[in-house]
């Protein structure tokens, strides 16, 4: 089995790809701006491959992906949060947060969509938010953008219903790492006293969860939003 992880650099895509070896895949690793060396320590002897590609630009996929071939699962983690009220948020910041987060999402799903159709265990999954189901203020860039991908998995698994390919997003509350870094301690602190297991959500629970729905008996599980968000409710 063959899986590719977007953003596979990142505190959920790293646990993602770790899990994914757990399970017996082969992973392509898609980072841009990490250090390719540290990369190559953290997956030393796996059965790993690394693809450098700026999901900033609009790029000709055909130049960055076309050696993989025999794709069984996709999984798309790669996205950054984006804080401020609407009025702050330049043309820039919007442009490049739907780039990042939706058109380039669609554009390689539909890049690797007839491969995937061959697979017997076909799976396209995406790392949405918990904003994207709710609404978050002094986010609303963010969610809107993790609203429009849950809409793309509910329409897109539809479309597939009759292919091996279920599609399914996984929807977080506050997960610990890179996004949590703009906080204080102190505003960590209240935020978690907000929380009703008083906790943040580790990397490894949202990589279970992909490794569930990449298991051949989750094969009934399409257009579904999965909840890793430990009853925080909005």
């Amino acid at each position: 089995m063959k899986a590719l992880v977007i953003g596979g650099s990142g505190s959920i895509g790293s646990a993602i790809v770790n899990r994914l070896l757990e399970d017996g895949y082969e992973v392509i690793v898609h980072y841009n701006a990490a250090n390719i060396e540290q990369l190559k320590f953290q997956f030393e002897y796996s059965p790993v491959q690394f693809v450098q590609c700026d999901l900033r630009q609009v790029v000709n996929f055909d130049s960055y992906f076309n050696f993989i071939k025999n794709l069984d699962c996709l999984i798309y983690a790669s996205g950054t949060a984006l804080y401020g009220q609407l009025q702050e948020m330049t043309d820039t910041m919007i442009d490049e947060h739907y780039q990042i987060h939706v058109r380039q999402f669609i554009r390689i799903c539909r890049y690797f969509i007839d491969q995937l159709r061959q697979s017997h265990n076909g799976r396209i999954i995406v790392i949405s938010s918990i904003w994207g189901e709710t609404g978050a203020s002094m986010e609303t860039i963010y969610s809107a953008m993790k609203a429009a991908q849950i809409g793309f998995v509910k329409a897109l698994s539809q479309e597939l219903s009759m292919t091996s390919i279920t599609v399914n997003a996984v929807a977080p509350g506050f997960v610990s790492g890179n996004m949590l870094k703009v906080w204080g301690e102190d505003e960590l602190e209240t935020l978690t006293q907000d929380l009703p297991q008083q906790r943040f959500i580790q990397p490894e629970e949202v990589a279970h969860t992909c490794s569930y729905l990449c298991n051949p008996l989750a094969k009934s599980v399409t257009g579904t939003v999965q909840k890793v968000n430990g009853a925080w409710y909005l």
